[in-house]
């Protein structure tokens, strides 16, 4: 049986470094599922590559601005905007804004272990490349 979780995530317990964005995991799946909740800092230029994965994924600008791609139309999501990116659906994005945060909501605890498990094994990119690819075929993320 489910039980209701009471989380304060006024101090994670913790922070991850993902290819240079600071991920706070408020909610893991294995307490809130089916969902997981992230909070995800960056500066300009940072973001994920073009990739796809078998888990719904949302967004919402708390701060900043990002320019998606999803199935290769961009767009611009600015402050107090939600993105929907349904499973399996290449997208991207690219922070506009020094300091853009975000809150990234997926539909599985993969998210989370794959940026843990980031954290753990990349040191730097670009020499890193073949590993975050490698981790990213553990948790059935496709990059493109």
């Amino acid at each position: 049986m489910r039980q209701i979780h009471v989380m304060d995530t006024s101090a994670p317990s913790g922070t991850l470094n993902v290819l240079g964005e600071t991920i706070s995991i408020c909610g893991a799946g294995d307490d809130t599922k089916p969902f997981e909740i992230h909070v995800q800092e960056g500066n300009l230029g940072g973001g994920p590559p073009p990739h796809h994965h078998p888990w719904d994924e949302a967004f919402y600008v708390l701060e900043g601005e990002v320019r998606l791609t999803v199935d290769g139309q961009e767009q611009i999501a600015q402050q107090g905007m939600l993105v929907n990116i349904p499973a399996d659906t290449v997208h991207a994005y690219e922070n506009l804004v020094d300091g853009t945060t975000l809150i990234g909501i997926v539909c599985d605890a993969k998210g989370g272990e794959l940026f843990t498990s980031i954290d753990r094994e990349v040191k730097s990119l670009p020499e890193y490349l073949p590993k975050v690819i490698e981790v990213g075929q553990r948790y059935s993320v496709e990059f493109v």
